[in-house]
């Protein structure tokens, strides 16, 4: 499906907070003759994101990030956390996974 503007379209069919079904898959064939930027590569994502029913959080900061992914956890997991279980579960779950990578920087407060 197109919208006017000739880009394609997915109509979701079902939507839940684990998955989208979307009404049609129109393969894009056609490659790219000249260079696409970053910027323009992100754009065309997060509109075929938007198109099958994903929301965009404009998060700007790491800070944001962290509170995000610690509202959809608890979300997801029908709990909430206090904040020193946050703490406790953020420095051993997730920043402590990425030992040996640049981890030094996430902290549930983004400090």
């Amino acid at each position: 499906m197109s919208d006017p503007s000739g880009r394609v379209h997915y109509d979701p069919i079902v939507v839940s907070a684990e998955s989208a079904v979307v009404a049609e898959y129109l393969s894009e064939s056609a490659e790219e003759a000249a260079y696409q930027s970053e910027a323009a590569l992100e754009r065309g994502f997060i509109s075929l994101l938007q198109s099958q029913a994903c929301e965009y959080l404009p998060l700007t900061s790491e800070a944001e990030l962290i509170a995000n992914l610690r509202v959809q956890l608890e979300a997801l997991n029908g709990i909430t956390f206090s904040d020193a279980e946050w703490e406790r579960f953020f420095s051993e779950r997730i920043a402590g996974a990425n030992e040996g990578h640049n981890s030094a920087r996430l902290t549930p407060g983004g400090r």
